[in-house]
């Protein structure tokens, strides 16, 4: 009796030993910001400039990564996460890339001696990857805002609404691919925002 206990338990343990094992990956937000024409200034506007953590919808609210697979169907992937929450890593970026460019005096996302001039904020709509049997592509839905503080107002808004194709199912480039379509999104609402203060 007692060996065929041992047989049993062998030949469980040599079973879970020999299961493939699943890991999870994470996957980063990150790019060198690009710098156009458009985008550089002689020297700093004057203005204190606050980024506002983005509001995000609650479905993408999420380290897992949002697959849609229809209209109306979505599933997390377990084994793709996000390193950091999308809403946090979409905000630090836009900083980095204000602050690469020099645009204003200080950019940063709270203040607490200084009152700031000007806040941006946003909401992801969604930032999702769409896969079906016939094609994949990353979808990136944001809006931003420039608010005058002082005018307590909206003074420029801004959308991204982009469905990028993508060519193979791995999540890295679907990770690259939102990061450099941010870059370029980033850089022509930039681009507005320095024609605006310009215009001060």
């Amino acid at each position: 009796m007692n060996i065929k206990k041992y047989i049993i338990l062998f030949v469980v343990i040599s079973i879970f030993g020999c299961a493939k094992r699943y890991i999870a990956k994470y996957y980063i937000l990150d790019y060198n910001p690009l710098i156009y024409v458009e985008t550089q200034v002689e020297k700093p506007f004057p203005y204190n400039l606050q980024v506002k953590e983005f509001k995000i919808n609650r479905t993408y609210d999420n380290t897992r990564i949002v697959i849609r697979q229809s209209t109306h169907e979505v599933y997390y992937d377990r084994m793709s996460l996000w390193a950091t929450r999308p809403q946090v890593a979409i905000t630090n970026l836009l900083i980095n890339h204000i602050n690469k460019l020099k645009i204003v005096k200080k950019c940063e996302k709270t203040f607490l001696e200084e009152r700031p001039d000007y806040i941006i904020s946003g909401t992801i709509q969604s930032i999702e990857k769409y896969q079906s049997e016939r094609y994949s592509r990353a979808d990136l839905h944001i809006s931003i805002y420039l608010i005058d503080v002082q005018e307590n107002q909206i003074v420029l808004n801004y959308t991204i609404e982009r469905y990028i194709p993508l060519y193979t199912n791995k999540m890295n480039y679907f990770s690259k691919k939102i990061s450099d379509t941010l870059n370029e999104e980033f850089n022509v609402f930039l681009a507005q925002v320095i024609n605006y203060f310009s215009r001060q």
